[in-house]
């Protein structure tokens, strides 16, 4: 009898008397809904897993040592409960068109029919390469192993980045539905150049956390890559070297820090730099939301891929030469975020209101404002039902899509063409 991967897993965690520990548990959390996406070309309906947080499965356990150290691990995969799979791709099927940007000239050095099929089989190789989790990690959300120290906690393995951190505690939409911060943060082709890295493969972090409420994390990647699409590990950003850093505080109704990340793309050049301050302050049933994101790359990884595709698909080198700085140039990445926000908390509900704002620099000056309320009713600690109507405003090249948690928008018909959303689900944790 042959058993799967995670059900493998399963049977040697409850079957090996040596993972015993002090403290084991088996988490997890289903999250799936209706998503209804208007982009410019008409509604398509979904039906989606991971709108307001991404649907997983996880281990986490801790054994307790002498003289206060600790022992700690956390492995935690995502799954899709729409399909099953650990991989998903975009609500639409439309495609970016900033990459292309200036190039026409140069593709028809190919023919019409040569400029053409090789137009199209880029974007659809970049297309497919945005899926979440494109390669089927097992363990693509987490796979870490650490030590707690009365010094602080060093840990081993793939984690959210600082940054990322500081990112996600500003926004008022907690990362995810169509609201969410990061359905913006990035370049005028939406996460094709992302603007955050969210974890980080080969990592070692070290983190304090202090009684008064401060805490700090210093992070360092050797080598691997780092998930820029918010949702996982993606093969246009492979990461030579990582490197972030925040400092936070947490007390008296003040969650707030700044953070920092950069990182290197496969060559070693510098590519996707990004600073982030922000946090919330609750206050009786209220909790306000500000943050600011400053990201800059001006090497992203879509170079070394479309470098790596046009030798087989037979382009003469001066064209793929030329071809690859277009498409680099218009990749890059200058831009400023800010978003604001409330919490209002009643009965069993609460009610999730966002207004971000993103602002290109580079001569395309993108510019998308997005506009999102939600309400969540609680049927239980671990049961909420929930409903987030959003809406994008693309202003020149942006072309922005909305997406969710678990999986990223994609793009509007066209540039400066609106973007609209409504999503309803179900969110059950375990």
């Amino acid at each position: 009898m042959k058993l799967c991967p995670a059900a493998a897993l399963l049977a040697f965690l409850y079957a090996t008397p040596s993972w015993a520990q002090s403290n084991f548990t088996l988490y997890g959390l289903l999250d799936s809904g209706v998503h209804i996406a208007n982009t410019g070309d008409g509604s398509q309906v979904n039906l989606a897993s991971g709108i307001a947080e991404g649907s997983r499965i996880g281990f986490k356990g801790t054994e307790e040592l002498d003289n206060g150290f600790k022992a700690v691990f956390t492995l935690e995969s995502r799954f899709e409960v729409d399909t099953g799979r650990n991989a998903n791709g975009y609500p639409t099927s439309n495609v970016g068109t900033a990459l292309f940007t200036g190039a026409d000239s140069t593709l028809q050095l190919l023919g019409p029919a040569g400029a053409a099929a090789l137009r199209n089989a880029l974007i659809q190789r970049l297309h497919s390469s945005r899926v979440v989790n494109p390669n089927g990690s097992i363990f693509d959300r987490t796979a870490m192993v650490g030590l707690i120290t009365p010094g602080g906690a060093f840990l081993l393995g793939r984690q959210y980045t600082p940054g990322y951190e500081i990112f996600a505690l500003s926004d008022p939409f907690e990362a995810g539905t169509a609201g969410g911060w990061g359905n913006i943060a990035g370049g005028i082709g939406g996460y094709t150049t992302s603007g955050v890295a969210i974890r980080a493969s080969d990592a070692i972090q070290y983190r304090l956390q202090l009684p008064n409420g401060f805490g700090a994390s210093l992070m360092y990647a050797i080598s691997g890559d780092s998930a820029n699409n918010g949702t996982g590990t993606g093969s246009l950003n492979y990461s030579k070297r990582f490197w972030g850093a925040n400092t936070r505080y947490q007390a008296n109704g003040w969650n707030v820090g700044i953070g920092y990340n950069t990182e290197d793309d496969q060559t070693g050049n510098k590519s996707l730099t990004s600073w982030t301050m922000g946090g919330s302050y609750a206050f009786g049933n209220t909790k306000l939301f500000a943050g600011y994101h400053r990201m800059r790359n001006d090497n992203s990884a879509l170079i070394g891929v479309v470098n790596s595709e046009l030798p087989t698909m037979g382009v003469p080198v001066p064209i793929a030469s030329a071809l690859a700085n277009i498409i680099g140039n218009n990749a890059k990445l200058d831009a400023k975020s800010y978003t604001l926000g409330l919490h209002y908390t009643f009965d069993n509900s609460r009610i999730v209101t966002a207004v971000t704002h993103t602002d290109d620099e580079l001569a395309t000056d993108a510019k998308a404002t997005l506009y999102a309320v939600g309400y969540n009713y609680y049927l239980s600690k671990r049961t909420d039902l929930y409903g987030i109507v959003a809406h994008v405003e693309n202003k020149n090249t942006a072309q922005y899509g909305l997406g969710g948690a678990g999986y990223t928008g994609g793009f509007s018909s066209e540039p400066g063409q609106d973007a609209n959303a409504v999503q309803l689900g179900i969110r059950h944790r375990f």
